[in-house]
């Protein structure tokens, strides 16, 4: 097919709108297909699905939209960078409400869909989500655990995972600002006994207690990872790292791990039953 340059599409669309637009499908469609996977839409009928929107809107009105781009002020192709970048945006808020697992979710086990689904869905935080899975399962769980599904499932998402879920929370709760990543978080919800509320105050401060303990670099991230749920390319960039990568996060994971165990025996245990479960017994 012969090249048609910006300026000769311009003038096809002017003229015969019908003819302009075949010309563009014929022309530009690579790129828009090229464009829709770069903005993180990787799934084939999900792309399909955008690219069906990009086109209704740029035929819109007998293209409306295209005829009034000027080749003069810069490439259609960038322009068609914006249109489509619009377009993936308004795709994932119109998905945003309805709560469905990711296939890559699907894939882990029962217990990781949980973790994501109290942790993404219902903005739980790690001391809540152990005690809720202990209420459910009837059976030790641990904050670690949790820690570790979280690790796992971040591990599972792509970036157009993120985007879905961060519309999700965006229509649900105001996002806290940057600078304040690293302030006190607020107190969680009160479950629905007294008991589990002491329980999840008690294994708040344990988490907080053994976070206090790690070296106030891995303090930040493990916050930022599994309070604020951002992405290990996020925190990277905010703490200025050379590099987080699994192996890091997991090392950290397991000094914390070891810092929650060498805390779960002792005065503050003893005083307080609704902790047993920590130790892998019952009450």
């Amino acid at each position: 097919m012969p090249e048609l340059s910006d300026q000769a599409l311009h003038a096809l669309l002017r003229d015969d709108p019908e003819r302009g637009w075949r010309a563009f499908i014929d022309h530009y469609t690579p790129t828009l297909v090229a464009l829709i996977a770069r903005a993180g839409v990787a799934d084939r009928d999900d792309a399909g699905d955008v690219y069906v929107r990009v086109c209704e809107r740029l035929a819109a009105e007998r293209c409306q939209r295209l005829r009034r781009h000027d080749p003069g002020k810069g490439a259609l192709a960038a322009w068609l960078t914006t249109i489509v970048r619009h377009v993936v945006v308004d795709w994932v808020r119109s998905r945003a409400g309805r709560r469905r697992l990711f296939r890559s979710i699907e894939r882990l086990e029962p217990f990781d869909q949980r973790v994501f689904a109290l942790f993404y869905w219902e903005q739980r935080r790690p001391a809540e989500i152990a005690e809720a899975l202990q209420m459910e399962r009837r059976e030790p769980v641990e904050l670690a655990d949790v820690l570790d599904a979280l690790q796992r499932i971040q591990g599972s998402m792509t970036d157009r995972h993120r985007a879905e879920l961060l519309a999700l929370v965006a229509r649900t709760r105001t996002p806290a600002a940057l600078e304040d990543a690293e302030a006190t978080p607020a107190a969680p919800r009160a479950p629905g006994n007294p008991e589990q509320s002491l329980q999840v105050r008690e294994l708040d401060g344990l988490f907080a207690a053994a976070l206090s303990a790690l070296p106030a670099g891995e303090a930040a991230i493990v916050r930022l990872l599994f309070r604020q749920g951002w992405t290990r390319a996020q925190v990277q960039r905010a703490l200025h790292l050379d590099e987080l990568g699994t192996e890091r996060v997991n090392a950290i994971l397991r000094r914390l791990r070891e810092l929650l165990a060498a805390r779960r025996v002792g005065p503050r245990e003893a005083a307080t039953p609704g902790l047993r479960f920590l130790e892998g017994g019952t009450e």
